[in-house]
């Protein structure tokens, strides 16, 4: 975590702090415009990858800014550049909320950019990493709906961030995808307190609009180790969003 406060530092000092201040408007002091995100500095560590992301057939490039005098609820931004236009968004991050930590002195490696996805026919999904702990990272996905770059609702109970990962012995989940959809959950977990007894879930999710739409799921109950061989079966040990990744960024 130093190192990352080390270069976050170095970036902030060398990387725009004059020119980031003159787009800090509206929505607040120290907020910028999402007109103005493009022209922000790179995140440091946030990566950039390519995927045709509004669907007209061209790769777009994705990027992740950010307004150094910013906070960090507001001052990390998405942004798409198409084909024929710049779309952009916000990333709001926090640190043990309410707390609103300045990006200056933010030091956690997110928000970065995981994968491009394609959950679509004809386009494709930007999934961010949003945050992380000992055993378990989250992640959101965003992609365009009626022209506008948006976060996309994920299925209950996650709404805007899923988990991933975990451990053995408490329960973990796994994301898998088909290319043009579906999106594929995965998750496994004790029944009883003794682990005696488990669970393997898989549950087949339709992006519609601006939302995941759950359309089936499959329970099993069984003991552990036939639970494991079904899970490695389902590929819940492969990489988060395999079968439809356009793009990787930073490993999860």
């Amino acid at each position: 975590m130093c190192l990352i406060a080390v270069i976050v530092a170095a970036a902030l000092l060398g990387g725009g702090l004059g020119a980031g201040a003159a787009l800090l408007r509206a929505n607040g002091p120290t907020c910028p415009r999402i007109s103005q995100a493009a022209k922000l500095p790179l995140r440091p560590g946030g990566g950039r990858l390519r995927g045709d992301i509004d669907g007209d057939g061209h790769l777009d490039h994705v990027s992740v800014h950010y307004a150094p005098k910013s906070r960090a609820s507001c001052g990390f931004l998405l942004v798409v550049r198409t084909h024929s236009r710049v779309l952009a968004v916000r990333v709001p991050e926090w640190y043990k909320p309410p707390q609103d930590l300045r990006i200056r002195d933010w030091w956690l490696s997110e928000p970065f950019l995981a994968a491009v996805v394609q959950l679509e026919l004809h386009r494709a999904q930007i999934v961010v990493a949003r945050s992380h702990g000992a055993s378990v990272v989250s992640v959101s996905v965003y992609g365009v709906v009626g022209g506008n770059l948006l976060l996309l609702h994920l299925p209950r109970p996650y709404q805007y961030a899923l988990p991933l990962f975990g451990t053995v012995g408490t329960g973990d989940t796994n994301a898998r995808c088909v290319r043009g959809g579906p999106l594929i959950l995965l998750g496994r977990g004790p029944t009883t307190a003794t682990g005696r007894r488990w669970f393997l879930s898989r549950s087949e999710y339709r992006l519609i609009a601006n939302r995941f739409w759950r359309m089936r799921t499959q329970t099993i109950r069984s003991s552990l180790r036939r639970v494991n061989t079904l899970a490695r079966r389902w590929g819940m040990d492969a990489l988060p969003f395999t079968g439809c990744t356009v793009a990787r960024g930073r490993r999860l």
